[in-house]
């Protein structure tokens, strides 16, 4: 499918999200003959560099990051004659005056790959410097802000040269394959949405497993921790994809219309349920991808004082007519077992068990990988076969995504760019959605300071604090623990 005709303007690139994703996300869009002649890719940093150096640098990255670069000379050739250079220090007037010649008869993407504190002001530059049209968008990665007031800051300073239909904040979660496979699940399949509700349903599991721990990004996790950086926007938006009302249209507002509401209706924590219904925790050393791994206390750039929660587990409730009753779990760490994202939907019982009192009738199951096999597996009762009578057992319907559909090198970034360009602001997160989640989640901080909620702790290389399992036993419920095919 062809693109529309577009620029698209890189800040920070030269940088690693740039280096990683981002070009060799356009330049599998060459390879595949989806960009006209018009386009053009313009890379802004401060670095002197000449033309020349910019190239050998795209050229060098995709060497390293795009698979079969070598087979791809022509579509090289062609690319590399669509890539610029603009030197660009943000703190010099003058060098904002190297970007020029916007064009209006094309979309202008204005891509913002850089620290979260530069979006005030990039975006003041742009507008001072009449940079800003009608066929311009902007795109941000989170964090949007580190709370409330915040998000409303740099939302504040974004709004003020961009109007919101030009504002695309990125949540790469929601450009993975199974992630977005979920709306097709939901709406597009009747003998789901039918029972997609406490009709059915006894409870949900939102699982995001890493298995590596802060890595050298240890004094940014340390001001940041697991709440924010990962429930705030992936796990938040996850959820509201499972338990949003069908939507207008895929193609409109209404998507994120839908995912406010539910987002609205997650009832607050309270002193009284807050030490109850979550936990916070930290790794220890142990082993971890079968090598020895230190604690987070023992990495580099944390602080002991900071207090910083590697680990969280949520118990959470959403007030409404489809899900009173059904307790969402959520859960995502550092350390842990093995790297493992999926959403378990667990079906209540059959009312009347009428086959032998030794037939153990487990509830049906249906569980969506994220990571790292994308797929779905619906695990239903069934009659052994070749048996006199009736002995059941337990059997997946098992759906690969990889092996079913070739998806080639296309991952998430590459999906979410292609939106942008497109001009579909279904699946980026709007303003009202961060500002309400950010509402949410201050009070769980603020929680945790006021009631001394503990910091627990768990071994790397485990699946979390002991605390975490009772957050469910309590229940009569366990955590599915790793992978499906296993």
């Amino acid at each position: 499918m062809n693109l529309n005709t577009f620029n698209l303007y890189l800040f920070g690139g030269t940088g690693d999200l740039s280096n990683r994703k981002l070009i060799p996300a356009m330049f599998r869009q060459e390879t595949l003959g989806n960009i006209d002649n018009e386009s053009q890719i313009i890379g802004l940093g401060s670095r002197d560099f000449s033309q020349d150096d910019y190239i050998s640098m795209v050229k060098e990255s995709l060497e390293k990051y795009f698979p079969g670069f070598e087979n791809n000379n022509e579509a090289w050739k062609k690319f590399s004659e669509r890539l610029s250079f603009i030197k660009v220090d943000i703190n010099s007037n003058d060098d904002w005056k190297n970007i020029k010649n916007i064009p209006t008869d094309k979309a202008v993407v204005y891509y913002l790959a850089t620290p979260p504190n530069l979006y005030k002001q990039i975006s003041t530059c742009l507008k001072d410097n009449n940079l800003i049209q009608d066929n311009c968008r902007v795109v941000v990665e989170k964090p949007i802000g580190t709370d409330l007031e915040s998000a409303q800051e740099i939302n504040n300073s974004l709004s003020a040269g961009f109007d919101e239909s030009q504002i695309y904040r990125i949540d790469h979660y929601l450009g993975k394959e199974a992630v977005q496979n979920l709306l097709a699940l939901r709406f597009a399949n009747t003998i789901f949405e039918k029972s997609w509700s406490n009709s059915a349903i006894d409870h949900i599991q939102i699982t995001v497993a890493e298995d590596l721990g802060v890595e050298d990004r240890g004094g940014y996790y340390d001001e940041t921790g697991a709440l924010r950086d990962m429930v705030q926007n992936h796990l938040l938006q996850i959820l509201c994809l499972i338990a949003m009302e069908p939507p207008v249209s895929i193609q409109s507002e209404s998507v994120r219309d839908e995912k406010l509401k539910v987002l609205k209706s997650l009832a607050p924590f309270t002193k009284e349920t807050i030490a109850l219904n979550s936990v916070r925790a930290q790794y220890l050393d142990g082993i971890s991808k079968g090598e020895p791994a230190c604690a987070y206390q023992d990495e580099d750039g944390v602080d002991s004082r900071n207090n910083t929660e590697t680990f969280v587990a949520l118990k959470l409730e959403i007030n409404n007519w489809r899900w009173s009753g059904v307790p969402f779990y959520l859960r995502t760490g550092k350390r842990m077992h093995s790297k493992s994202s999926e959403i378990v939907v667990r079906y209540k019982s059959v009312p009347h068990n009428i086959f032998s009192k030794d037939a153990a009738l487990k509830p049906d199951q249906l569980v969506l990988r994220i990571h790292p096999d994308e797929g779905i597996d619906l695990k239903l009762n069934t009659k052994q076969p070749g048996v006199s009578g009736y002995d059941l057992e337990e059997l997946p319907l098992d759906l690969n995504l990889h092996e079913y559909h070739e998806l080639g090198h296309q991952d998430c970034y590459e999906r979410l760019l292609l939106d942008v360009i497109r001009g579909n602001p279904s699946l980026f997160v709007r303003r009202d959605e961060i500002e309400a989640s950010w509402k949410w989640i201050d009070n769980i901080i603020n929680l945790w300071k006021s009631e001394d909620v503990p910091m627990e702790d768990y071994i790397s290389g485990g699946w979390g604090p002991s605390n975490a399992d009772l957050l469910l036993q309590r229940d009569f419920r366990s955590w599915k623990n790793g992978s499906t095919k296993k």
